[in-house]
This record gives C-alpha cells, structure tokens and sequence, in this order.
C-alpha cells in the first residue's frame, strides 16, 4: 500500500463529523478491491466485510471481528455574519482556537443551494500592535477572530448562511525519516491502517469474519461506532485511533513513542485481550509499547464495548505530534507495523478464542 498517497487523497475529502458522505464513498472505493462487501449505513459508516477463507478449528460458528478507526474530521461553523461581512466561528467537534490566527479555510457556502460552493477566507485576528497591555498576556478565544473572505459584506451574505461549515485547510506532505504531516491524520490513519490489514489478510489464512468500520461522528461523541457496532453485532473488537507522542513541551507519562504502535490498558478494555495482543506482537518481532488509560479512552472504544450485550475491545494506538491541527505527524512505518499487528491478531482469531477471557 502506498501509505503517502493515501493519507493525501484523505486529507483533502471533505467530512465534517455528520457531513462525512463523501468521504464514506471515496473509502468505499478503496476498500471494494479487498473486501467481499462493503456498504454505508444511514449514518454513512462504511462496513467493509472479509468473510472468513478457512473453516474454523472445530467446524462450528466463524467469530466475527469488528475493526473501527473513525472517518469524520473537526471543523468550524458560521455563526454570526458582521456588518463588514466578516464571519464569527462556533465549533464542531474540538478546534483549538490557539492554532486558528493566520489559517486557510474553505467556507462552504449553501447560499446557492446544495452542494456547497467552497470559498476560500483567511482567519484573522487584532494586529499586535493594536493589543492592549492586558490583551497581549491573553491567548486568543474563538471571540477574537474572524473569518475574511475579501468580499463585500453583501456578497457575503448573498452566499453564506449561519450554519455553514468551516474546514482548514492544509496539504500533507512528506518529510524525512519516513514521516509525514498534514491535517485529518486523526483518525484517517487509522482507517489507512484498517487497508493495509485488509491488504495483509487477503494473503493470510483466517477463519473469522472480519467486518472494517470506517465510523463517522466520533468527534462529537463516538455515534457512528454505536451504530456500526449494533449493526455488525461483532464478538470482539479492535479499535484504532490516534494517541499523542513526545514533543519538547509534553511530560513522559502523558506521551508513548513516535515511531511503534502501542496498546491501551485500562478499565475499558479486556485485559486478557491486551496480554493476547502484545503475545502476538511479541510472537512477530513487533515493537508495541503501552498507553496507560485510568478512565475513558476518549475514542470508538468507549461507545462499542458496551453495545449490545457488550463487546470485548482492544485499543491500537497510533502515536501522533500535534494532535488537531494541519501539521498532524505521524511515522509511515509505525502506521505499516499498526497494520501488520492487527492482520497478525485477526487472523489468529479462532473458534473458541473467547475461553480463555473466563479463566
């Protein structure tokens, strides 16, 4: 799989959290070669199904896996447009409004009816030199800035509505040492990860269903997962998301390594399944490093292990610098070995694989 050219065709989808339709199609193209089925679901969550290509060890029911990385990206929303036709901006799904000062957006404009017309604006702010005393030892909110299309404010308005959204723009791009930088890396990534194992697992021999989830609305509270995991109605779980790595600035404990995949453990995720999953890695030469996680893991996880009756999960975690910003960094060969380690552990999976959970 070609890791670099992917991650640039995902960047630029356009896929809000409950605005992820075309994205949902574009990665629905990607996996109808590696699937036996692919569909999306009214909440466009894209269900990729791998059936099983050996029976099982005792001849009964194929286990079914489900895989879930989450495909929707944070965003803006206009919610006021001012006299002069500049924009205020509300907030969907966790913009920092630190990194905001100076951005490209795109403003997509419904004045002209659906499909958006795209429009780009720059995020401006208060000039330094026009800061007060008090102002200069402040961060900037949300309040302090603006959105300029360089447009006549009635042009704005003939065009623009409360309630558009707002996207940041940014490209990714390559750098050295097998890294690379660009915005939506959280969680597109990880649905690049779920391709390179469905890539890996049609090569390999498995006896479990396996059904990947590319879910929507996890930014603004893990929706779509809910639904996919209902749907699904899956044995077990792998979840895959981003976590972050050391910067200067970041305490250790808070922070696991750049360059391998590491495991979360903690109250919401199934311990013997964690000791499997670093067995597996262990068995296949895979770096893995641990996540410490005392509470919620702030991802798919919280919401599929306790649907239905309940879902035994694992959490892969794909380490990440700059977390919700256009320069997301990640390591290529990291997100290759987070693949590896989860085809690894699918095609493991076997009748009877749940016994050891009650013993």
């Amino acid at each position: 799989m070609d890791i670099l050219s992917y991650l640039q065709g995902a960047s630029v989808q356009f896929g809000p959290s409950g605005h992820e339709q075309s994205t949902a199609e574009w990665l629905k193209a990607r996996f109808e070669p590696l699937c036996d089925a692919v569909t999306i679901d009214p909440l466009f969550n894209v269900l990729a199904t791998l059936k099983p290509n050996q029976p099982t060890a005792r001849g009964g029911r194929a286990p079914r896996i489900i895989l879930c990385a989450h495909m929707d990206e944070i965003a803006l929303m206009v919610v006021e447009i001012l006299k002069d036709g500049s924009l205020r901006m509300g907030n969907v799904g966790g913009v920092d409004p630190r990194i905001l000062p100076a951005a490209v957006v795109t403003v997509h404009a419904t004045g002209a009816g659906l499909p958006a017309t795209p429009l780009t604006g720059v995020i401006g702010a208060k000039a330094p030199h026009l800061l007060t005393e008090a102002e200069r030892k402040q961060n900037y909110s949300r309040e302090d800035l603006y959105i300029d299309l360089g447009l006549p404010a009635e042009a704005v308005r003939s065009q623009v509505h409360v309630g558009d959204l707002v996207t940041l723009t940014g490209q990714t791009i390559a750098l050295l040492n097998e890294r690379a930088a660009g915005k939506t890396m959280d969680d597109r990534a990880c649905i690049a990860v779920m391709l390179e194992a469905a890539e890996r697992l049609s090569r390999m021999k498995h006896a479990a269903e396996i059904v990947f989830a590319a879910t929507t609305q996890e930014e603004v509270g893990c929706r779509g997962a809910k639904v996919a995991a209902h749907t699904v109605n899956p044995d077990l779980a792998i979840v895959m998301d981003v976590s972050h790595a050391p910067i200067p600035a970041s305490r250790p404990d808070t922070t696991i390594p750049l360059d391998a995949p590491a495991i979360g453990y903690g109250p919401y995720l199934q311990f013997k399944l964690v000791d499997r999953i670093r067995q597996t890695a262990a068995k296949n030469g895979i770096r893995l490093n641990v996540e410490q996680l005392e509470s919620r893991t702030g991802t798919d996880t919280d919401t599929v292990q306790i649907a239905r009756e309940g879902i035994p999960s694992v959490l892969v975690d794909l380490p990440l610098k700059y977390m919700h910003t256009t320069v997301e960094l990640l390591d290529m060969n990291a997100l290759r070995e987070c693949g590896r380690l989860v085809a690894l552990f699918a095609a493991e999976i076997d009748e009877g694989w749940d016994e050891a959970l009650w013993t």
